[in-house]
């Protein structure tokens, strides 16, 4: 605990140096492009000391990487009154809390995608507890409950969006029923968030009860993994429901998809096909905090 305590300590120290290269260019509001890059260019730095630091005090370097999957954040009192709690895609609020506080207290290192996909390539090494941690179909609901949870603890995600969710104005947030975080409001988050694909509007049935990330023509296909990866500028994807094929994975790689995730149980290694992996789901009927547990310390089979 001692040590990841210093680590927290250099944390704060090296994100302090970091707001200090804003305010000092405030002033300078004609140059806010070159702030931002000002700061883009630190935090990767900051974020490249972190990594150097655990993986010191790390053991062993990772083999396999546990990706976690959730959706949708609720208190348990709003669950509970609202009818929540048959929805396998709705976690409450203080399970979420009390999984990151393990994860915290046991010195777990949550990887960005960027950085999941070097190790993959390996160009770099992560340590022995490391997770990483999504988001599907950009809920509100991750900003207002996740995100502060995670910035508390310096800890990073993806949410993969939907995009006509997000391209819109932002709804007030209302326990009864699910919002989505506009994109328009993604800004607030992202020094916890990045976010990725998960088609514009592909993310239903057909009348036949086929995916239409299947069912569609190539060229509907096409045309709208290239908007959302505008949208967002993404690199990253998530497929809906976990629905594709041979051709979806081709559509991926000549729109200029670099990694693609799936809904099958499973860690990620580096021998791994990058447009079929595997991540853990985690709902509260199939992922109890002793499961969890074995998951995240990779002794789950």
């Amino acid at each position: 605990m001692r040590k990841f305590g210093i680590i927290f300590l250099v944390m704060i120290i090296l994100l302090g140096q970091a707001s200090m290269i804003v305010y000092a260019t405030e002033e300078d509001h004609n140059n806010l492009t070159e702030k931002y890059d000002l700061l883009k260019e630190e935090n990767i730095r900051l974020r490249e000391e972190i990594l150097k630091l655990h993986n010191q005090l790390s053991e062993k370097h990772a083999e396999k990487i546990p990706v976690l999957m959730y959706h949708h954040l609720l208190m348990e009192e709003d669950i509970d009154n609202y009818n929540w709690s048959k929805n396998s895609s709705v976690l409450s609020v203080e399970a979420f809390k009390k999984q990151m506080d393990y994860l915290y207290e046991n010195g777990f290192y949550t990887a960005t995608l960027d950085e999941l996909n070097a190790f993959m390539d390996g160009k770099i090494t992560l340590p022995e507890k490391t997770v990483v941690i999504t988001f599907d179909d950009g809920y509100l609901s991750n900003a207002l409950y996740a995100y502060p949870i995670m910035k508390k603890y310096n800890f990073r995600g993806t949410i993969f969006m939907l995009g006509y969710r997000v391209d819109s104005p932002q709804e007030p947030f209302d326990p009864s029923s699910t919002q989505s975080l506009s994109i328009g409001e993604t800004y607030k988050y992202r020094d916890v968030f990045n976010y990725e694909s998960h088609t514009y509007n592909l993310h239903g049935f057909n009348k036949d009860n086929k995916a239409l990330i299947l069912s569609k023509n190539k060229k509907t296909i096409l045309d709208d993994l290239t908007k959302n990866k505008e949208l967002l500028n993404a690199k990253y994807f998530a497929y809906p429901y976990g629905k594709y094929d041979e051709n979806t994975i081709e559509y991926l790689k000549s729109t200029g998809y670099e990694i693609a995730f799936t809904i099958k149980t499973g860690y990620v290694t580096k021998s791994l096909n990058k447009y079929e992996l595997p991540r853990f789901r985690i709902s509260p009927q199939k992922m109890p905090f002793s499961r969890f547990i074995r998951v995240v310390n990779g002794t789950y089979e």
